[in-house]
């Protein structure tokens, strides 16, 4: 598969300026103002996964070219044998180093004595020039071009476009669903209604994935067609049956749901035809989040993530929404591209940084406090603290939550806690400010059981529960009470032979092991981290109970 798209001299992007979607990954998002250019980069890249649109494209553009990094396999392929060529004698010591050097491929039309037009895949020189300096090699380097692109006459590109809506239709026998949503009526009763199709896509696959998508907001127990009349004529409509409610006309509801429902069919449904029989699907989606709630927003990227990972498949969406950013910024397998325009000429380059990523906020005209707050905050005291709360969340979560993205962690230090509040006090800073999804964790400091906090972290306890956050006072007298001596002794190589009690000072207790604690607490942390395991540390004081709550905490500020 390719990596890199390139091209130049389409719509508004200029001849003069090659652009690039470099390193695409399985989920591409395209985000920009309104009229920049996103949808021209959707057709250059239906153009490449889909020879019918290469074909149409072509005579509008002013070059179109892929890349990718050559692998061993690519080369063993056309070389294996390959005595020599020319001057060339061991063909294994010359091939070897283009392993991993960019082969870039024109998309060329040739014109046929019948008059039409033909697609061709060539060796571009846009390669890696070293591939033209033999020729006797030549003709060899070029077989991989075909080779490569040989997929891409069973592949078909799919538009959902931005205007879109699923109405009421006169029945039609073609297999047929545009990007507009006409022909999805018609879709959804064949599946129904016709034994050529298998209703179980319809009322069980599509069905469970609307409700995982729309729950906990809607929740659908069935989906059918009845014909109604309007006017002289007969058509076709689709009821959704609400849990516990009456069923109501997909044509009355939102435009949200239809969206929802548009993807689905395209995802789940298109392919089951008997026509697309071989085929595989690729898809661009524009303008996906209109009229959806940010919540349902999420639920749907993560869904189209799901799907595009699970079948191998590529995505591409156009959005000018904000919410798409936090959703695949830290994605493995997601790549954001930021269009933007100058005067009249376009360009689309990769989002890598942070500082890309606020550039593209700016952009939109999305100002902090339009966005509220990221999802939420854990306040710890320093930032050993941070290491230990990831580090269980792993442990006890299963990797289930991702830190930048679910949640974030801030340091209050200490003694500057009691200029902290959350509530409206004067003098002090409000943390709710910060973030009104907020959690915080205090070491307890009680040297034995009769021992109470001090009236900072009371103030802080009763503030936080007040308002129904999360508060967790440590069970020992610091957070490092709870690291299992086995843990350590496997971490640092020591043998100790007691755990550390449940109010004993730890850097007294750690002091032959590890004589500089006090100064390097973020060290010990780290090395000891990974030897930390749900065996060693779920019998620990209270930890195992509230990493849980924290996490159920998590999970409510992520729905």
């Amino acid at each position: 598969m390719f990596s890199n798209i390139y091209f130049s001299g389409y719509k508004s992007f200029p001849p003069s300026n090659t652009m690039c979607l470099d390193d695409v990954r399985r989920v591409n998002v395209i985000i920009g103002k309104n009229n920049t250019g996103k949808s021209s980069v959707l057709d250059v890249v239906g153009a490449c996964f889909d020879k019918n649109r290469s074909i149409s494209l072509l005579p509008h553009v002013g070059s179109l070219y892929i890349g990718m990094p050559l692998s061993e396999d690519h080369i063993t392929k056309h070389f294996a044998h390959v005595r020599s060529i020319g001057n060339i004698y061991n063909v294994q010591q010359y091939t070897k180093s283009f392993v991993g050097s960019e082969y870039c491929i024109d998309f060329v039309l040739q014109s046929l004595s019948s008059g039409t037009m033909q697609l061709q895949y060539q060796m571009s020189k846009q390669s890696n020039q070293a591939f033209f300096q033999n020729q006797g090699a030549k003709i060899y380097w070029e077989k991989i071009a075909n080779d490569i692109t040989r997929s891409q006459g069973s592949w078909v590109f799919r538009n959902l476009s931005a205007d879109r809506n699923i109405v009421p239709e006169a029945e039609d026998d073609e297999d047929f669903l545009g990007g507009d949503g006409s022909g999805a009526s018609n879709l959804i009763r064949k599946f129904l209604n016709n034994s050529k199709y298998d209703e179980d896509v319809i009322q069980e696959t599509l069905l469970n994935a609307l409700n995982r998508i729309m729950f906990p907001e809607a929740e659908f127990e069935n989906i059918k067609v009845q014909q109604i009349e309007t006017g002289d004529n007969l058509v076709w409509e689709v009821f959704l049956q609400e849990k516990g409610s009456k069923r109501f006309a997909l044509s009355q509801s939102g435009s949200g749901l239809k969206t929802i429902i548009l993807i689905l069919l395209n995802l789940l449904a298109i392919p089951k035809i008997a026509a697309y029989k071989g085929k595989q699907f690729h898809y661009g989606f524009e303008e996906i989040e209109n009229n959806l709630h940010p919540a349902l927003q999420r639920r749907v990227f993560e869904y189209i993530y799901d799907y595009a990972i699970k079948n191998d498949i590529y995505i591409f969406l156009t959005t000018h929404s904000h919410v798409a950013i936090n959703s695949f910024f830290d994605k493995e397998e997601a790549q954001i591209y930021h269009v933007t325009k100058e005067g009249n000429a376009s360009s689309i380059r990769k989002i890598e940084t942070h500082l890309d990523k606020v550039c593209i906020l700016d952009d939109l005209n999305v100002k902090a406090s339009d966005l509220l707050q990221s999802n939420g905050i854990i306040w710890v005291e320093g930032p050993s603290d941070r290491v230990y709360i990831k580090c269980w969340l792993e442990v006890f979560c299963a990797d289930e939550y991702e830190e930048g993205q679910d949640y974030q962690f801030m340091y209050y230090g200490g003694k500057l806690l009691s200029h902290y509040s959350a509530k409206e006090a004067e003098n002090l800073i409000n943390i709710l400010t910060t973030n009104r999804n907020s959690a915080i964790v205090i070491d307890s400091d009680k040297k034995n059981q009769q021992a109470s906090i001090n009236s900072t972290k009371k103030r802080i306890v009763s503030e936080f529960e007040a308002s129904h956050l999360f508060a967790w006072v440590t069970k020992g007298k610091e957070i490092e009470n709870y690291i299992p001596v086995s843990a350590i002794n496997e971490a640092l190589g020591l043998s100790l032979k007691k755990q550390c009690k449940q109010y004993e000072p730890f850097p007294e207790y750690i002091m032959k092991g590890f004589s500089n604690f006090a100064g390097q607490k973020v060290k010990f942390a780290q090395e000891v981290r990974d030897a930390i395991t749900m065996d060693n540390s779920k019998d620990m004081l209270d930890l195992s109970a509230q990493i849980k709550r924290l996490s159920a905490q998590i999970a409510n500020w992520n729905k």
